[in-house]
């Protein structure tokens, strides 16, 4: 069985449950796949929604029922966490529209927020719209990046595009993580 018959049979199942464990690397290849015509973009994000919401709302019930607990206060008692936290009674709407694209942060994010007094239904459709944000952003960005491919290296077998999209998207992850590593530690330093 080829790829391309595993990704149609199961591709957007598949991005529901790879959204559920590692969001923007799936939403980023998703779009790859929409770009190489084997799944439907309005298909991919979908998909990409759904796993980004049920992983979002299970990790806010989770910090509702067990926030109190000693590990969860530990967890967030981070420096992220405490800054996010302290910005969400000033500008609770912007957190959780925010948190899913701060790197690092969606799952502790998520946590928090469930560990606050927010509301549930409050955080569900806010956080509906984030996921739905998210989706389009990281998606595009890989539909853009398989169109960037093809536009180099013509049309390739879907093991080798994918393959240079995960190396774009882990060159741009890196990049991003250096960069913010060299943020924090340049902003250390001033104080």
């Amino acid at each position: 069985m080829s790829l391309e018959t595993l990704v149609q049979g199961y591709g957007l199942r598949g991005i529901v449950a790879g959204t559920v464990l590692e969001g923007d690397t799936v939403a980023f290849l998703g779009g790859v796949l929409a770009h190489r015509g084997l799944l439907s973009f309005a298909a991919v994000v979908g998909a990409v929604v759904l796993g980004a919401v049920l992983v979002d709302n299970g990790v806010f019930l989770m910090g509702r029922y067990a926030g109190q607990r000693a590990f969860v206060q530990r967890q967030l008692a981070r420096g992220p966490v405490r800054l996010l936290r302290a910005r969400l009674d000033r500008h609770p709407v912007a957190v959780i529209l925010g948190f899913r694209f701060v790197w690092g942060m969606t799952t502790l994010g998520a946590l928090m927020l469930g560990a606050s007094p927010l509301n549930w239904p409050r955080f569900a459709v806010l956080d509906l719209l984030a996921c739905t944000l998210w989706a389009l952003v990281f998606c595009a960005l890989g539909f853009g990046a398989g169109q960037a491919i093809r536009s180099v290296f013509g049309h390739l077998d879907l093991h080798l595009h994918l393959g240079l999209a995960v190396a774009i998207f882990l060159t741009a992850a890196g990049l991003i993580a250096l960069w913010h590593h060299r943020k924090r530690k340049h902003g250390g330093r001033r104080q």
